[in-house]
């Protein structure tokens, strides 16, 4: 034991001896000097855009109040992270190059180019529009077809032929909810059931990098797109035309 302790004593005083050579040696090259000295907060207290750590009103009125403002590294930044409006204002500046035009022309421009976008898209919107129809008229006619008696009745002898209930079972919307229930179940829970295979397939076409229909919708109209207008920069109008919802909003 007392072996031990007289090594672990020996290690930790070898230790702390190379630790003062090599802090000498820092001292000596002014390095460890300059970090002693330096205080954390002295480069934001120095620095005449702010003030006890909070900014001047001289530099709160140069923070750019829109993506026009922005410098180029800041656009190209937030369009490559996929923000629409600074994608859009990277195609108004290529547009004033490609066209040596000032930015009010540019934005002229890119309001055709925005229109000739949005040709075309009544055709690819029709699947969302079916579904969003068929899936309101869905949901509104499984109330009266599961509670109203009159629907259930109707529903029941064209289609169904089920045994009908004593009138006394058939008093309150629930009694008829528990009878029409027999039938609408299995057509409902299998509609629910196709809706989820349907979703965990489309996952896994993501997974595998396929593109379900809107992503090949909106590649196919930003190749339309770049035909039209091969002047400007290919990249810069197929990533404008994909940031473009088929409803876009004014910006």
């Amino acid at each position: 034991q007392t072996y031990c302790l007289l090594t672990s004593i020996m290690a930790l005083l070898f230790s702390k001896s190379k630790l003062l050579v090599r802090s000498s040696s820092l001292l000596n090259q002014g390095i460890l000097t300059s970090f002693s000295t330096q205080n954390p907060t002295s480069t934001l207290s120095e620095d005449a855009s702010f003030l006890h750590g909070k900014p001047t009103l001289e530099y709160a009125k140069k923070m750019p109040n829109n993506f026009a403002m922005m410098k180029h590294e800041q656009i190209i930044q937030l369009s490559a992270e996929g923000v629409p409006e600074a994608i859009r204002e990277a195609l108004i500046r290529n547009i004033m190059v490609a066209d040596s035009a000032d930015y009010d022309t540019a934005v002229f421009r890119l309001d055709e180019i925005s229109k000739r976008n949005r040709e075309g898209q009544e055709f690819s919107v029709i699947p969302y529009h079916l579904g969003l129809a068929t899936a309101v008229f869905a949901g509104v006619l499984s109330v009266p077809m599961v509670f109203h008696l009159g629907t259930v009745e109707w529903f029941n002898q064209h289609f169904v032929t089920a045994d009908v209930p004593e009138p006394k079972d058939l008093e309150t919307w629930l009694e008829v909810g528990s009878w029409s229930w027999a039938w609408m179940e299995p057509v409902i829970g299998q509609a629910s059931f196709a809706l989820l295979c349907m979703q965990f397939s489309r996952s896994q076409l993501k997974n595998m990098g396929l593109r379900p229909f809107s992503s090949h919708s909106k590649e196919r109209r930003a190749q339309r797109l770049v035909r039209a207008f091969p002047q400007y920069e290919e990249r810069l109008v197929k990533a404008y035309s994909k940031s473009i919802d088929y409803y876009p909003k004014a910006f």
